[in-house]
Parts: structure tokens; sequence; C-alpha cells
């Protein structure tokens, strides 16, 4: 592993030119979403982790979705625009620590450290873990984002927050209460996220509180009009539970 990590962080500074723009100038990443590239664990999932890792002061830093960005054997693949200079294509990019490589390198500053731990975290929360694990990864990445002011208001924090409502309603028994309160927090933190709404919606009806679940749907949907159709398709379900 930590072989891996010395090649990667290598392959970048080799590939990088020699002068890297700071925090406050323009960088965008574009992440690909090809059907490869997401099998590997590219797409929305590292669009979620690049985020996890931006303090919210960087606001020259964008991350968005991209086309294929071919090469997808190497995938997940990334592109850099940074400060107006040529683009660049990192591969095999797939966790937090190959992302907050690239983040340093494409702007040349260091990154809160308990964001990156916090991601990790995250990141380890994922498919094929248990209920009870997953919601004490996502207690410990909570609790890293949440011990440094600066980055308390972060993304990361909703990000673990509607997650770790999720794991609370798989487990068993299920811990609504907990599951509510954190769904609700994490609605104030990033309030035009649908998925916050969503894991609001889904603990709200585990309570039997079909009415607000129902409402929660539809700030979702309105916040975010792409989860229109399957709020409404949602909306119709519970409210054939409440009639």
């Amino acid at each position: 592993l930590l072989m891996h990590l010395f090649l990667f962080l290598a392959t970048l500074i080799l590939t990088d030119s020699l002068s890297v723009p700071s925090l406050n100038h323009s960088c965008r990443i574009k992440v690909c979403h090809n059907k490869d590239c997401v099998k590997k664990g590219g797409g929305e999932r590292l669009v979620d982790i690049f985020h996890d890792l931006i303090p919210n002061e960087a606001s020259g830093v964008t991350v968005e979705s991209s086309g294929c960005l071919s090469q997808c054997g190497n995938g997940p693949n990334v592109l850099v625009e940074a400060n107006g200079e040529k683009e660049k294509i990192y591969f095999d990019v797939n966790d937090p620590t190959s992302a907050s490589a690239v983040l340093e390198v494409a702007t040349g500053e260091d990154y809160p450290i308990n964001l990156l731990v916090a991601a990790s975290y995250i990141f380890q929360s994922g498919a094929g873990t248990s209920p009870s694990k997953r919601e004490s990864l996502l207690s410990s990445a909570i609790e890293e984002v949440t011990k440094d002011q600066d980055t308390a208001q972060h993304f990361a924090w909703s990000h673990a927050l509607y997650l770790r409502a999720d794991a609370r309603l798989d487990l068993s028994p299920q811990d609504v209460e907990g599951a509510i309160a954190d769904a609700l927090l994490a609605s104030q933190l990033s309030p035009t996220d649908f998925r916050v709404w969503r894991a609001l919606a889904n603990a709200q009806e585990a309570g039997g509180e079909i009415e607000n679940a129902i409402n929660a749907l539809r700030e979702g949907a309105r916040v975010d009009p792409s989860f229109a159709t399957k709020a409404k398709n949602e909306i119709r379900r519970l409210s054939s539970l409440r009639d």
C-alpha cells in the first residue's frame, strides 16, 4: 500500500508543471462518469470524495461530472483545469488518499488532515459494511470534522450525517430518533442536496411521521428538480399509507 501511494504521488509530481496555482485561483476538477470508471469507484462516489476533502473557503475549486475522458482501462480518471494551464488527466483516482494527492498537486495547497481522515472513514463505510460498523465509522467521521471549528460547517459533516441516518435505520432495532436527528441537521447544513431530504423522509416514515416525510420529499424535489419524478412516486406511496 505504501509503495502504491509512493508511485502514485511520484506520477503526479512528474506529470505536473513546476508552477502550481494557489487556492485563490480557479481549479476545475472533472470526474469521469463512464460506466467503466464508475465500476472502479469513479462517478458520483468520487465526486463526493473530492467534496469531502475541499474546505469551504476553497471557493475557487469546483468539482463536476464529466463524460468519458478516454483510457478507461486506467480509471477512474480525473481531468484538472487549473489556473488557465493545460488540462491534465490523472488516472486511478479511486479513494480519499489519491483524490487528496490530486488536489494538493493541482492547487499547491495543503488540505486539513482531519478532512482526509473523515473522508477515509466515510469511504470505509461503503457497501458491504454492517449497519453497526457503518454507524461507528460515520460517527468517527463526524467527530473528525467537528473537532476543528474551521471545518465544522463542511460538506463532509452533512454527508456523514445523512449516511449515518440511513445506517441507524438499518440497525436492529432501528434507532429512529437518532436517524431523524441526523437527517434534520444534515438538511440544515446542506439544504440544496436532495439526498439529505430523502434520508429525512425515510427516517420520518420509520417514525410514523408520514406528513413530515411527504414534506421532506417535496422540499427535495424543489431544491433538485432532477429528483422530482422519484419524489412524486414516493409521495404517492406515502399518501396511500396516510389515507
